[in-house]
């Protein structure tokens, strides 16, 4: 059992990272070899990012008193929980953690997360799990942009044919 000061050690430890991290996910498993997990860590790691197995309600308070609305761990989930915390290597820390999902699908779960303060649910992160990088991301919406303009182009080109 930890004493009070312990417990007020582990929020303030916790609370430090979440204010010094822009992206937090929160993720549970179970049954999975503690080398698989050091794997995982040390992947992260080569990313900038942190993975810290934390008490739920230990954890709950930190956010809350971080300012941090709309999450409440202990109540929603179940089992173990531990928090990543990243910054600008969003998406490589993400991709990292959804090839490990992948390969532990039963065991391992993407709950949610923290981006600028706010609450980020499962289904939101997974639209992102598929962006391998920032460049990814601009690549996508470039060609998100160029798309419909050379379908334009090439149906002006066909009208353009016809009337002739």
């Amino acid at each position: 059992m930890l004493t009070r000061e312990q417990k007020r050690s582990k929020i303030d430890g916790i609370m430090s990272s979440v204010k010094n991290s822009s992206f937090i996910f929160f993720v549970t498993f179970s049954q999975i070899k503690t080398k698989d997990i050091s794997v995982l860590r040390n992947n992260l790691f080569k990313t900038n990012a942190k993975m810290t197995l934390v008490k739920k309600t230990l954890a709950d308070i930190a956010i809350r008193e971080s300012d941090i609305k709309d999450i409440n761990l202990k109540k929603s989930h179940k089992g173990q929980i531990a928090l990543v915390f990243c910054d600008e290597n969003f998406f490589s820390s993400l991709s990292f953690i959804s090839d490990f999902k992948k390969k532990n699908k039963d065991n391992f779960q993407i709950l949610g997360g923290i981006y600028n303060k706010a609450a980020i649910d499962e289904k939101t992160l997974s639209l992102f799990t598929s962006i391998k990088s920032i460049d990814d991301l601009y690549t996508r919406l470039v060609w998100a942009m160029k798309y419909p303009i050379s379908q334009l182009a090439v149906a002006l080109d066909q009208i353009s044919k016809i009337e002739k």
